[in-house]
């Protein structure tokens, strides 16, 4: 438990207090509804990669087969590659379980990596192909379970780590709007005591717009904390350990979304605040649990 001057832009709220959740607590925000999702990490981790047979977890992005793009490197100027062990025979693991708890890990590209991936760029691709200088980790229940509407949290141990990007998001799945956007938690390695969070939507008739805030609070790398989501038709509210922070009118959220963490490192938004990572940088970020409720 702990106390803070939290600022959202311009504005200084009052001290608050956030909570400290178990396992099956239910969070206030949540109340009344019923609980549609459940990852508490008791088990071997249920993942797939490029086919899915039921698998909770799906270890890249919807979009582009198998080439790296659809693992992260080169969107929006990340030098990662999002990894499972069975990409390109590589073995690269960066998932790992213990005492209930996941940690994806960030390590530096071995030169194996490096040339395999580079490699692996499709003819079709008429943009650079670079090569990753860091392997790194997403999971996304795009396979397995999407919702319009609800409360979604993650509860979650960020690194301190400059140059690494930690994110608990919701993005609209393919066929709908991709476009649309929830980013409930994102942070900016070497500067943990300032949470990103941001709403996007829209098409290619109105364009993309967005909506977000930047809340200046505690040393958020020190322990858990749980990020939470409160989105109804008409109101997207943001949650710190069960303590509401900000609360906006629905610009136009309205599609079934999915869940996805991620850890990565560098990128377009690092580069532009001047938090680049070390060339030889590790860091992990630990989930202990994702939920949701309906």
């Amino acid at each position: 438990m702990f106390t803070k001057y939290v600022r959202i832009g311009a504005l200084v709220l009052l001290p608050w207090f956030g909570v400290q959740q178990s396992y099956a607590q239910t969070p206030a925000a949540a109340s009344g509804m019923r609980q549609t999702f459940s990852e508490t990490f008791d088990a071997p981790l249920s993942w797939c990669s490029d086919v899915c047979n039921g698998e909770r977890w799906r270890t890249k992005y919807s979009h582009s087969g198998s080439a790296p793009l659809s693992r992260d490197l080169g969107i929006n100027g990340t030098d990662d590659i999002m990894m499972d062990p069975s990409y390109l025979g590589l073995g690269v693991n960066p998932f790992h379980i213990n005492n209930r708890t996941l940690s994806i890990s960030i390590e530096p590209a071995s030169p194996r990596v490096k040339t395999t991936v580079q490699a692996a760029w499709p003819w079709w691709w008429g943009g650079p192909h670079p090569a990753p200088k860091f392997t790194a980790g997403m999971l996304t229940t795009e396979k397995s379970f999407n919702q319009r509407y609800g409360y979604f949290e993650a509860r979650i141990k960020v690194s301190d780590v400059r140059g690494t990007w930690p994110a608990f998001w919701l993005l609209g799945p393919p066929g709908n709007s991709d476009i649309d956007e929830i980013d409930i938690m994102e942070m900016l390695g070497g500067r943990p005591t300032q949470q990103h969070m941001s709403h996007k939507w829209g098409g290619p008739e109105t364009g993309k717009k967005n909506q977000g805030f930047t809340l200046d609070t505690i040393d958020l790398s020190r322990d858990f904390h749980t990020y939470g989501l409160l989105w109804t038709a008409e109101t997207i509210a943001y949650y710190l350990d069960d303590v509401q922070v900000a609360k906006f009118s629905n610009p136009g959220l309205h599609y079934p979304m999915y869940m996805i963490i991620s850890s990565g490192m560098d990128g377009s938004w690092n580069e532009q605040e001047h938090f680049m990572a070390a060339h030889d940088a590790h860091s992990a970020m630990q989930v202990k649990w994702v939920k949701a409720y309906q």
